[in-house]
């Protein structure tokens, strides 16, 4: 008696994804990728970024300010800010860790009032600041830095 091999059906479901179960994962995967780039920052918030920054960094100079009993300034200028330390009288650069200096962003500028080439936020030991403000520009947009004399550091898009 020979035997023949058998062959083993498998069912049908088991073959491969039905039409409809392809369809449904590219849509999961559109989705997921509009969610993508619908979160990804963009060019359009640079500046809310750059001013958003600079107003951290204000407040970690202030913060340092008290926590040294020395006196910290933050300069800027049209090229980017940077941080200064008060010792003996003088001020000294203060440029390491969170203190590096830093550019601005291409196409982002500094206004600034007058005929002044810089605006130096100050702060004092005791946490209280000098009244002053710069204003950011970027492709029409501005935004505008504040530091009032209780130390208080604001980002105002009304200006």
């Amino acid at each position: 008696m020979s035997r023949q091999p058998t062959r083993l059906r498998r069912p049908a479901r088991l073959r491969g994804f039905t039409l409809v179960e392809l369809m449904v994962v590219l849509v999961i995967v559109g989705l997921m990728g509009v969610a993508v780039v619908l979160t990804a920052p963009g060019e359009g918030n640079t500046l809310s970024r750059e001013a958003d920054a600079l107003a951290a960094r204000l407040v970690r100079a202030q913060e340092e300010a008290i926590l040294t009993t020395r006196a910290v300034q933050v300069v800027v200028d049209a090229r980017g800010y940077s941080f200064q330390r008060q010792s003996f009288g003088q001020w000294q650069p203060l440029d390491e860790g969170p203190f590096e200096p830093v550019p601005w962003a291409e196409g982002t500028t500094a206004v600034l009032d007058g005929a002044r080439e810089q605006v130096s936020f100050r702060f004092e030991p005791t946490g209280g600041g000098r009244d002053e403000a710069v204003r950011l520009t970027r492709n029409g947009r501005q935004l505008q830095v504040v530091v009032d004399a209780a130390g208080e550091v604001e980002v105002d898009a009304s200006h």
